[in-house]
Parts: structure tokens; C-alpha cells; sequence
């Protein structure tokens, strides 16, 4: 049992680290912010509050709305709050922009797909997504509807937010917007592919994205 949870807690890295790398991916090139980060750019100019303890404060809110939507405090919550942002600095700190406008347009799409992946991957960990993600699958069991178009929708509310705050809007996060929903949608595809695989069998779980398998699996254990 406890290998098994710690098979569990490296593949949630995995996914965490390769989610950290698709972020500093979109943001190195400088073409835009992404959402969240316009809206915590945006609340840390209005309020004058250092940015670090907005996305804190943010993040205890976000719990909140969780777990209004049914998604109880979980580790993942906890690790994603404590971990995020050192990998990501870490990333970012050590990757170079290409130097011409097509190659920072290639690394942005490069990002948005490989941020999209990594968020289901961590996620399909079993052990909890963080405080953002857990309120998109939140909403998603909630409306019924497809990933996508939660995530986007989602996205889309939050930079508008975050612009009228004051955040930088770009052309970047307008890609970003329309394309990390798609992405986490291939994500969680491939994830169940995984499942079913013998090595990964019972590491990899498929995060239930409608009331009823929610609901199956908390049966199942």
C-alpha cells in the first residue's frame, strides 16, 4: 500500500513538473500573461498586496468555492500551493527564448499543449488536483458539460477579470485561453489510455468527470 501511494506521489510530480514546464513555456516567450496570472497581476496592482500572498489568499478562496462544489481539501490541493511556484521559477530560470517571432509563437503553442497534458496527468494522480484545477472539474461535474469548454469558459472569465483589474492582456493569453482547455481534454484522454496499461494499472485513475463516475469511484474506493 504505502509503495504503491508512493508510485502514486512520484507520477503526481511527473505531471506537476511537465504542467511547471508547459507554464514557463507560455511565459517565457512574453506574448501574454496567462489567466490566472493576469488575474493575480491585476489584484496585486489594485490592492497594492505583494503578489505571492495574493495568489495565497486567492488560492484559500478558490479551496473554498471547491469545496462548495463538492471537492473536498485534498494533498494535492496542499502540495500544488507549496511547490507550484518554486519548479516553475526553477523552469523558467533556465529557459532561453528563441530569438525570432516565430520560434517565441512555437513555444507559447509548445506550452499551452504541454500545460494542458501535464495538468491531467498530475491530476489523473488520484491524490487531489490544486485549488484552480480542482474548481474546473468541479464545475465541469457540476454543468455537465465537456472539459473544454469549462476550462475555456473559465479561463475566458478570469482574464477578463484580471484585465479590468489592471493585468496584462496580450495576444498570448488569447491563445492560451482557446487552447489549454482542448489541451487538458487530450490530457485526461491519454491518461485513460495509461489506466489500462499493466504497469501503471491502479497509479494512473482517470479523474470522473460527470456526478455518476464521481460517484462510482468514491464506491469503488
Amino acid at each position: 500500500m504505502r509503495f504503491r501511494f508512493a508510485l502514486r506521489l512520484l507520477w503526481y510530480y511527473v505531471g506537476l513538473v511537465i504542467t511547471c514546464l508547459g507554464y514557463a513555456l507560455v511565459i517565457r516567450p512574453g506574448l501574454g500573461a496567462g489567466p490566472w496570472d493576469i488575474l493575480h497581476l491585476g489584484l496585486s496592482g489594485r490592492t497594492g498586496l505583494p503578489l505571492g500572498l495574493v495568489i495565497q489568499s486567492l488560492g484559500a478562496v478558490i479551496i473554498a468555492l471547491d469545496w462548495a462544489l463538492g471537492m473536498r481539501p485534498n494533498l494535492g490541493m496542499v502540495l500544488n500551493m507549496l511547490t507550484f511556484g518554486p519548479i516553475l521559477q526553477f523552469l523558467l530560470a533556465r529557459l532561453p527564448a528563441p530569438q525570432t517571432t516565430a520560434g517565441l509563437w512555437l513555444m507559447l503553442a509548445a506550452g499551452i499543449l504541454v500545460s494542458g497534458v501535464g495538468t491531467a496527468f498530475y491530476a489523473s494522480a488520484d491524490l487531489g488536483a490544486g485549488p484552480r484545477d480542482s474548481l474546473m472539474i468541479g464545475l465541469t461535474r457540476k454543468l455537465g458539460l465537456p472539459v473544454a469548454i469549462v476550462k475555456n469558459g473559465l479561463d475566458l472569465t478570469v482574464s477578463l477579470v484580471g484585465w479590468r483589474l489592471g493585468g496584462p492582456l496580450g495576444a498570448g493569453t488569447v491563445a492560451v485561453v482557446l487552447g489549454v482547455g482542448p489541451a487538458v481534454q487530450l490530457g485526461f484522454y491519454l491518461a485513460g489510455l495509461l489506466a489500462r496499461l499493466g504497469p501503471l494499472g491502479g497509479i494512473v485513475r482517470p479523474v470522473a468527470l460527470r456526478p455518476a463516475q464521481a460517484e462510482q469511484r468514491r464506491e469503488a474506493g
